[in-house]
C-alpha cells in the first residue's frame, strides 16, 4: 500500500500510559518511555480503544459496521488444531510517539535521558471517611506525562483483503474516544484522535 495512515492523539492533559514498573521510593508507577526517554503509547492499548469503539458501533447497529471490528482488528480467540489463539486482522497499529522532528531533536539532545520537563508526578492519598485524615501508608506516586501530540502508524498487513471504506468508518468513531492511557475514567488522558491518509 503506498499511503501512510497517520493516527494523531492530541493529549489535552496529563496522561499516563505505564509500563508495569515502578519508581523506587518517588513514585509507584512510571510511564513507559523509549530507547531515548521519550513518553510511548503502545500500540496494543491504541488498537485496543479503536476496536472498542468499533465493537460499540456494531452493537448500536451503525449502517456498514456489522463485522467491522473483526475484519480490521481479528477475533479475541479461534479455535484450532493447536489450540485457541487469535486470528490476525488487517490492521497493525504502532505505537504512539512524538512526530519524528521533535523526537529527532529530543533524541540528539545530550545528556540527562530522564526528560524531566516532559514527565511530572501525582500523589494520592486514601482518606478515612469517619475523619477525614489520610489512611496510614495510603499515600501513592505516579508519573505522568505533560499534553503533547503524538502519532502512531496504522499499517495493512499484507495479503489482508480491507472492507470497503474503513478509513472513513474509523474516522467516524474516533469521536467515542475520548482519553487514552491508564486512570482514562478518573480524568487522565483526555484527547482528540484524528485518522490522516498521507501521500
Amino acid at each position: 500500500m503506498s499511503r501512510n495512515n497517520i493516527l494523531r492523539i492530541d493529549l489535552r492533559g496529563y496522561w499516563h500510559a505505564g509500563g508495569g514498573r515502578g519508581g523506587g521510593a518517588v513514585v509507584d508507577a512510571v510511564v513507559h518511555r523509549d530507547s531515548s526517554g521519550l513518553p510511548v503509547v503502545p500500540g496494543k492499548h491504541l488498537k485496543g480503544l479503536l476496536r472498542d469503539a468499533v465493537e460499540r458501533a456494531e452493537a448500536w447497529e451503525w449502517m456498514d459496521y456489522a463485522g467491522l471490528s473483526e475484519a480490521l482488528f481479528g477475533t479475541r480467540t479461534e479455535a484450532t488444531e493447536q489450540g485457541i489463539v487469535p486470528k490476525p486482522g488487517c490492521l497493525r497499529v504502532g505505537d504512539g510517539r512524538l512526530p519524528v522532528a521533535v523526537s529527532d531533536w529530543l533524541g540528539s539532545r545530550a545528556g540527562d535521558k530522564s526528560r524531566p520537563g516532559l514527565f511530572r508526578n501525582l500523589y494520592a492519598s486514601a482518606v478515612d471517611h469517619n475523619s477525614g485524615t489520610a489512611l496510614d501508608k495510603s499515600l501513592r506516586g505516579m508519573e505522568v506525562t505533560v499534553p503533547l501530540q503524538l502519532e502512531a502508524q496504522i499499517s495493512v498487513l499484507p495479503g489482508m483483503r480491507l472492507p470497503e471504506n474503513w478509513v472513513e468508518k474509523i474516522q467516524r468513531i474516533l469521536p467515542l474516544i475520548d482519553a487514552v492511557g491508564a486512570y482514562r475514567t478518573r480524568g487522565l488522558g483526555r484527547a482528540v484522535l484524528t485518522l490522516e491518509v498521507e501521500k
